[in-house]
């Protein structure tokens, strides 16, 4: 379905929303085996899956580099088996956020009230991770309501987000919200940035063959244990272990350690 240059669409439910454009949810909870873990915590986890760096036509990773996209998890796991058929739905979820802005943060809303509820049925917390294949500033996923623009951030106050990031201005957002937490992310180049992030106390994540105990002089935590990163402490490197992609020869990228 093409949606550029189609009138905005009106968001009603989820039912029709599924009907109009095609795919079945934006957003899903603990929906990878990464998130499942959260199972363990107690935690439900709600995450979206976009179509990464510029395949949808729209660039969504602005901080990345020719490496971190060879490497993407957008072609690990699911997206390896039914490349077609996953990346096919994460293009379309991507072009309706950059052209149905408002239509598909409704659709989230509806979504992460429905995996609040289902958390509080449960006892459990609940956090949200909108980029899990993209890197896209929290701030532009939003509604106007009463001639108001309110992004997610704002809608649920009480709710925690977190990311990922490769994009340095995005830790301005820290001081603004108070339920945002953030970790920053090495894509092979960027190494005197992250070392300024870990003076000023923002955690980073890098990709290892083989997590260490420390680096650059800091500790090592194992970040494949769970994905929520906002339970870790602030001065330290989360170690994720490279995860094998459609792209298999390593040795020349700087991105995995």
């Amino acid at each position: 379905m093409n949606l550029k240059n189609k009138i905005m669409f009106q968001f009603n439910s989820i039912a029709e929303a599924k009907k109009i454009c095609g795919v079945s949810y934006i957003g899903k909870i603990n929906n990878s085996v990464k998130h499942e873990k959260a199972y363990k915590y107690n935690e439900l986890v709600y995450t979206i899956y976009l179509a990464p760096a510029n395949i949808s036509g729209y660039e969504v990773c602005p901080g990345r580099s020719k490496e971190c996209t060879d490497l993407c998890l957008n072609g690990s796991g699911n997206a390896l088996m039914y490349p077609n058929m996953i990346n096919g739905c994460r293009i379309k979820k991507t072009k309706l956020l950059f052209e149905n802005r408002q239509f598909i943060t409704q659709w989230i809303i509806r979504e992460i009230k429905k995996g609040i509820n289902r958390a509080n049925k449960k006892g459990f917390k609940f956090s949200v991770r909108l980029n899990n294949t993209s890197d896209i500033s929290p701030e532009n996923f939003y509604i106007y309501k009463n001639g108001k623009k309110i992004n997610l951030l704002e809608y649920f106050p009480d709710i925690i987000f977190y990311d990922y990031t490769k994009v340095p201005e995005r830790i301005k957002l820290l001081k603004k919200y108070p339920n945002y937490d953030l970790t920053f992310s090495y894509n092979g180049f960027n190494l005197k940035t992250c070392k300024k992030m870990l003076e000023n106390d923002i955690r980073v994540a890098m990709v290892f063959k083989k997590v260490p105990e420390k680096y650059l002089n800091y500790n090592v935590i194992d970040g494949d244990q769970y994905d929520m990163r906002y339970r870790d402490p602030k001065n330290v490197i989360v170690g994720l272990k490279y995860k094998h992609v459609k792209i298999k020869n390593i040795k020349q990228s700087k991105f995995v350690i």
